[in-house]
């Protein structure tokens, strides 16, 4: 099992000559296609706690949550989170760490990827098709992600201010929540509004909903 502290930072480019012009000043490492399944209930009952889990390539099974968010009943903006990855096929040694992020998110134990889904009703809700250079997202619009690994003793708004700094000037909309909400906010926005994680604007516009 593979675990990281994922800190991102997205954000939608509103100036894309801008922006190229900013990634010429930088390294090219290459172009990477990612094609993320997330798996759910039709309901969408993990999505509404702020759980996801997907499959990546058909390569790898991948958990990621913020537990603290979870737990809390407040919004809040999802740039850092807990990732568990788990390399496929899934090897009886990858099937019990998984269930020990099973019991962490109240989800039933299993012993295979297909009990993973069958046993918790899930299904293959989502598909969420990147290509990481330009970060053009299918239907969903050009975006920039800033993206650090970091260990559980850092600190965490320390680093997502240096990020934010190396991008001071670009004309750039800060994007507080994930693909998963994205696609749920143009194609179910019922559905968004019952996530862990909303944009700033639709909080407000919940606030006033609610109240």
């Amino acid at each position: 099992m593979e675990k990281s502290l994922e800190v991102e930072l997205k954000f939608q480019v509103l100036d894309e000559m801008q922006v190229k012009n900013f990634l010429k000043n930088l390294k090219f490492l290459g172009e990477k296609r990612n094609v993320d399944v997330y798996l759910d209930t039709k309901d969408g009952d993990l999505y509404k706690r702020g759980i996801f889990i997907r499959i990546r390539d058909n390569k790898k099974l991948e958990f990621k949550f913020n537990l603290a968010d979870i737990r809390s009943k407040e919004f809040s903006k999802h740039e850092h989170c807990d990732e568990f990855s788990f390399p496929l096929p899934l090897t009886q040694d990858s099937i019990r760490k998984i269930n020990e992020v099973c019991r962490i998110l109240s989800l039933k134990e299993v012993s295979s990827l297909e009990e993973l889904k069958s046993t918790n009703n899930l299904i293959d809700s989502i598909i969420i098709d990147k290509v990481r250079q330009k970060f053009t997202v299918k239907n969903l619009g050009k975006f920039l992600e800033i993206e650090y690994k970091a260990s559980s003793d850092e600190d965490v708004e320390k680093i997502k201010e240096e990020m934010r700094e190396k991008l001071k000037g670009l004309n750039l909309k800060l994007i507080t929540t994930g693909y998963n909400e994205l696609y749920w906010r143009k194609n179910n926005f019922e559905l968004y509004l019952q996530g862990r994680y909303l944009l700033e604007e639709d909080y407000e516009k919940y606030m006033k909903m609610k109240f």
